[in-house]
């Protein structure tokens, strides 16, 4: 028996359509499409040669030339049934023409909607395994942050107990453990700030003063080795409110801070300002320096995870950047950097409070 073979795209299932399911439905298809090129179409084009030249229908009607329903009486008699047969099985032809193409498009349909569900399916999965992916790691991310915190904790208290302090090899190793413990302790850190800037929470909207923003950014990196490095412009002080989460915005900020002083000598000055962008409906923040600027190789993909200007002894995990553009995308902004010999520039845009408060 025919039968045709039809293979999912997993390879996991095969259907069988067989001709014998589909012959019912064609058949009275093809019945239907006999009477109707006989009772319909035939009659129909009779009185469509009468209307056109009555000659051709008086020929074919033996000079019947009475009102219209002459040529469709005429069209049931015995010597116009091969014309007849012609149209039913014209009608035939398109009725089992249009089944035909009915039932295909029915099963492309089906196999549309199953392939539809497939790929929902498999998204829903994709997004479970993320998710337990992402929680993987902060679990790992706290599991190691507690360690090497100890191991840093241990260091400081070796390296003051007096015993220990005259031995100059046993100090230098010490404070080498220290200095790396901090290091992978900011390596965790920005794991696990990434994390969360990730994880698809809301963040804490409410009104923020800009120039507070700012005070509170540069206190909170105000080491003494950095104290003359920062400066402030004067434009942000004719800025509205912002509208954000005032703790992620303060270590975008910070991180933006921390990036230049790690990337550029210690005599590199780092400002930082905000204006209202052209548009006047968001406050483009901008943190520039006047270091050695940043590579252009690297440029394209500053943004991105693990991605570092190439200097390894400033201790930077490549994840910093990256935090800063998911905060900035969960504000509905827009983050960029501008380079030159003289120096990089950081920009990054979000709403002020009015707009926000107009576009609800």
């Amino acid at each position: 028996m025919l039968r045709k073979q039809e293979r999912s795209n997993d390879g996991s299932q095969i259907r069988f359509l067989r001709l014998s399911n589909w012959c019912p439905s064609h058949f009275w298809q093809a019945i239907a499409g006999l009477l109707f090129g006989y009772f319909v179409l035939h009659p129909v084009s009779m009185v469509v040669f009468h209307l056109l030249d009555p000659r051709i229908a008086g020929a074919m009607t033996h000079g019947m030339q009475g009102d219209l329903w002459a040529p469709v009486f005429h069209s049931f008699e015995l010597n116009m049934l091969p014309m007849a047969l012609v149209f039913a099985v014209i009608g035939a032809l398109i009725t089992t023409f249009y089944d035909h193409h009915r039932l295909t498009l029915t099963v492309q349909r089906d196999r549309l909607a199953e392939q539809a569900e497939r790929l929902k399916q498999n998204n829903e999965e994709l997004a479970r395994l993320e998710l337990a992916n992402r929680r993987t790691t902060q679990f790992m991310a706290h599991d190691f942050k507690t360690a090497i915190g100890c191991v840093g904790g241990f260091a400081i208290e070796l390296l003051q107990k007096p015993s220990l302090s005259q031995d100059r090899d046993v100090v230098d190793a010490l404070v080498c453990i220290r200095r790396q413990a901090h290091r992978m302790m900011g390596a965790v850190t920005d794991l696990l700030e990434l994390a969360r800037a990730r994880e698809g929470g809301v963040p804490q909207m409410e009104s923020i003063s800009v120039s507070g923003l700012f005070e509170e950014a540069v206190s909170d990196f105000s080491l003494p080795a950095h104290a003359k490095q920062i400066a402030l412009g004067k434009q942000h002080r004719n800025c509205p409110s912002a509208w954000g989460d005032p703790r992620l915005l303060c270590r975008v900020l910070c991180n933006l801070i921390s990036n230049a002083v790690k990337h550029n000598g210690p005599e590199t000055h780092v400002s930082l300002d905000a204006q209202m962008d052209e548009s006047g409906r968001q406050i483009r923040f901008a943190c520039w320096d006047d270091g050695t600027g940043i590579p252009s190789d690297v440029l394209p993909s500053i943004f991105t995870e693990f991605t570092t200007a190439g200097d390894a002894s400033g201790g930077s995990t490549g994840l910093g950047l990256a935090f800063c553009k998911s905060v900035v995308e969960a504000h509905n902004g827009r983050i960029w950097c501008e380079s030159s010999p003289h120096g990089a520039r950081f920009f990054f845009t979000i709403s002020w409070e009015e707009e926000n408060h107009n576009g609800q």
